[in-house]
């Protein structure tokens, strides 16, 4: 089958592989011709585009944006989703000429490659799926990234079109397919399955841990609360920074350990300038080397924000489970994320926006040393029964052709 992946987040650097990269790889240790298709959005504007084959055989393309200049934000985000897709459509009109696909995987929000996937579904495909993470503009209307209005209704009114040029839609979870049916006006035709989300299933390296402390600056003693992701609107990054500071103001022991990047890293450094002393910052490191690190760590963090209706399934849940961390969950009503997590008895939740309950629950946790044990072995089996890359593929095709 020849499978053409279209995507804005690819890495170059097969050692820092990003979730795209692992799906493409195994679709293409599947026997399946991949080509991966990359409108680069966290790319240098003016940069060339880069076309390669990874050592698994995948091709890539990999376009840069276009951006803009003006004392505008909303404006210079507008044109570069516009003006991206404009230069993406014609860079792969050139490149991907007289060809045709099996089938073709697209990414939300589907705006932010609009004429790619006008061009390259239903006309250059036999069969088109959308894996539907975000729920744009939606999500982004509720945490305050897109005013409400005109503009909001312009950008609903642009992905719905552009959902509905996709035959199957795979969502992350039960709730994810009930809020995709519910808010986006799909055609009668389109199929909406639940399709997890994924990652590679190798082995973890083993680490000592007392070492890896010590390189990172981290207690020797006190037990670890690790965050990892990109340290952006709608991650919940407030209330883990009032938590921290509850928690240093009632004399928990306590260390929050944060890994991370992202626009809203001046509040974490205004945390740390200000005094306190139970947080430790690492910005962004390479995949491997952010496994190595949470695994130093006693319990992993998620949190989402509250007062929105779109069910979150945060994909950072991943890794904890790969490296045996149980998890603590601040998350909004409307997801079952929580529900998952009891489920499979690899943690617990607390609603989003509620610091101290959430800090409650963590030291409740913490002295519940079986419960602790069980979650941490039960983590690496939810991990390959749920999500190990080469299930999920399998499953994704499965879906696709059920169409």
């Amino acid at each position: 089958m020849k499978i053409l992946l279209l995507c804005t987040k690819f890495s170059l650097n097969e050692n820092d592989p990003w979730l795209t990269n692992e799906l493409a790889e195994a679709l293409q240790l599947a026997s399946h011709e991949v080509t991966v298709a990359c409108l680069d959005w966290s790319g240098d504007s003016g940069r060339q585009t880069v076309e390669l084959k990874t050592g698994s055989g995948v091709r890539v393309i990999a376009i840069p944006p276009v951006m803009t200049r003006s004392p505008f934000p909303t404006l210079n985000k507008v044109l570069k989703w516009t003006l991206s897709s404009i230069w993406g459509h014609l860079t792969l009109r050139r490149r991907l000429r007289n060809q045709a696909f099996d089938l073709v995987i697209g990414f939300s929000p589907a705006v932010t490659m609009a004429l790619p996937i006008l061009m390259l579904t239903r006309k250059m495909s036999e069969k088109s799926l959308l894996i539907q993470w975000d729920f744009f503009p939606y999500h982004q209307q509720q945490i305050g990234a897109i005013p409400s209005g005109i503009l909001f209704q312009a950008a609903k009114l642009v992905e719905t079109l552009l959902i509905r040029r996709f035959d199957t839609i795979g969502c992350m979870s039960p709730a994810n397919v009930k809020y995709v049916q519910d808010h986006y006006d799909l055609r009668p035709t389109q199929h909406v399955d639940v399709l997890p989300i994924w990652a590679k299933g190798e082995v973890l390296t083993d680490i000592d841990a007392e070492a890896v402390r010590n390189e990172y600056e981290l207690p020797s003693c006190r037990p670890i609360v690790v965050f990892g992701g990109q340290l952006a609107p709608g991650r919940g990054l407030n209330d883990l920074l009032q938590m921290a500071e509850l928690a240093e103001g009632a004399d928990s022991p306590l260390y929050f350990l944060i890994i991370g990047s992202g626009p809203l890293e001046a509040a974490v450094k205004a945390y740390l300038v200000s005094g306190h002393r139970n947080l430790r910052w690492i910005p962004r490191v390479p995949r491997p080397e952010y496994l190595k690190i949470i695994q130093v760590c006693d319990i992993a963090l998620v949190c989402t924000v509250r007062n929105v209706n779109v069910p979150t399934f945060p994909s950072k849940t991943l890794d904890y489970l790969r490296a045996g961390l149980p998890i603590v969950a601040s998350v909004e009503k409307s997801t079952d994320y929580g529900d998952f997590l009891l489920a499979n008895a690899v943690g617990i939740s607390v609603e989003a926006g509620e610091p101290s309950r959430l800090l409650a629950a963590i030291e409740a946790l913490l002295q519940d040393a079986d419960r602790l044990d069980m979650m941490s072995k039960e983590g690496p089996g939810c991990f390959i029964q749920n999500f190990e890359v080469t299930h999920v593929a399998r499953q994704l095709l499965d879906i696709a052709s059920a169409t």
